[in-house]
């Protein structure tokens, strides 16, 4: 079942990866990403609640005054877990796809359920499985569950 939750953090990727890889993201029907393209811009759009790439910062400008390359994103979005499972899931694939990998990342989440956690990307390029780790669940034990493919797992002790 899917519920509404708040997610905010950032992903940095292990070199800048092409923002052509992005274009999916940017054009998208419903809910696109926006480029930063400032630091003040995106202070002021992270308070509107939207997920961000952010420009590399040697990155060239084209005509349209985008950049050449993206460093990393931004988030801090209210949506359907399902939503940012997979808006979090396409960003990971693009990077791989451009043989890229993510290098760090902070993203916590607070689920309207009262459930906090954060978002963990697994190992798998393939299919860029990410999990949400439930650190606390009122009224119930915590849990890991999975996005695409969907799988349920112990909690990590660790």
């Amino acid at each position: 079942m899917s519920s509404t939750h708040h997610v905010a953090g950032t992903v940095t990727f292990d070199a800048p990866v092409p923002t052509a890889s992005f274009w999916e993201l940017l054009e998208a029907r419903s809910a696109p990403w926006l480029i930063a393209t400032s630091g003040s811009e995106e202070a002021s759009q992270l308070r509107n609640r939207e997920r961000l790439l952010l420009p590399a910062d040697n990155a060239t400008l084209d005509e349209q005054g985008r950049p050449s390359h993206i460093k990393g994103i931004a988030i801090d979005w209210d949506e359907r877990s399902y939503l940012i499972g997979e808006a979090l899931r396409n960003v990971a694939l693009a990077v791989y796809s451009s043989d890229g990998d993510l290098d760090d990342y902070a993203i916590d989440f607070h689920g309207e359920d009262g459930s906090v956690g954060e978002i963990v990307f697994y190992a798998d390029e393939d299919q860029a499985v990410l999990g949400w780790e439930e650190s606390g669940a009122p009224g119930r034990s915590p849990e890991v569950f999975g996005c695409v493919p969907w799988v349920h797992r112990p909690p990590r002790t660790t």
